[in-house]
């Protein structure tokens, strides 16, 4: 049972921390001490520098080696590598996922999208929206049947959670709910190229507005 135990430690450790980081609470650059983390969550050391070689792996955490864990920084050119390799992995998924989806999954997503399309008017309709996000993309990977293509999709969508809360503007998201729904149609059409295509115009779309985001707050940009 101890074996057990820790896993379930550690991974609670991990998700902890990953929301701090991804919430902002740990801001890029900051220093991540093993101490001070393992006091603030109750735990030893051991869990704490387990869930930090996990997000060093995860690209979230850098210098971890030097023993000077930091928060990683995003530059410009960061951000739109991780949104081509999304944009390679990603529309395959759902090519894939047109024809493997099946019929009760399908009526899930359309059910929570109609669910979404109806609660417009709702005041928390941005919290449910990026909620949304998170399940589609899960779902859609999980979908292709490919465990190894799901698990790269979910690192890289790990990395750009934070970016989704950033630009969730309501025009933004109603946007991003536009390109969810057609991609949707796509797959209840099991149509592969046109899912495949969806997908693909979807990220490049939300990568224009997280450079976007990030050019309006970066004062070299001189917006």
């Amino acid at each position: 049972k101890e074996p057990i135990a820790k896993t379930s430690l550690a991974e609670s450790v991990y998700q902890r921390i990953l929301e701090a980081i991804l919430s902002g609470t740990l801001a890029g650059g900051m220093e991540l001490s093993e101490v001070a983390l393992a006091a603030e969550l109750g735990v030893s050391r051991t869990p704490v520098h387990e869930a930090l070689l996990r997000l060093a792996a995860d690209g979230l955490v850098e210098d971890l080696a030097s023993r000077q864990a930091r928060v990683a920084r995003f530059t410009r050119q960061d951000l739109a590598n991780i949104y081509e390799v999304r944009r390679i992995l990603e529309p395959a998924a759902a090519e894939l996922a047109a024809a493997k989806m099946t019929g009760e999954q399908l009526a899930e997503l359309r059910a929570a999208a109609d669910a979404l399309d109806a609660a417009k008017v709702k005041r928390d309709w941005a919290n449910r929206a990026i909620d949304f996000d998170l399940r589609f993309h899960d779902e859609v990977a999980a979908a292709a049947g490919n465990e190894r293509l799901r698990q790269e999709i979910v690192k890289y969508r790990r990395l750009v959670r934070a970016f989704c809360r950033a630009t969730g503007t309501r025009d933004n998201l109603q946007q991003a709910f536009a390109e969810h729904q057609r991609l949707l149609a796509a797959l209840e059409a099991r149509d592969a190229r046109a899912a495949r295509r969806a997908m693909d115009d979807h990220i490049a779309a939300r990568l224009k507005c997280v450079l976007q985001e990030f050019d309006g707050q970066t004062p070299e940009s001189g917006a």
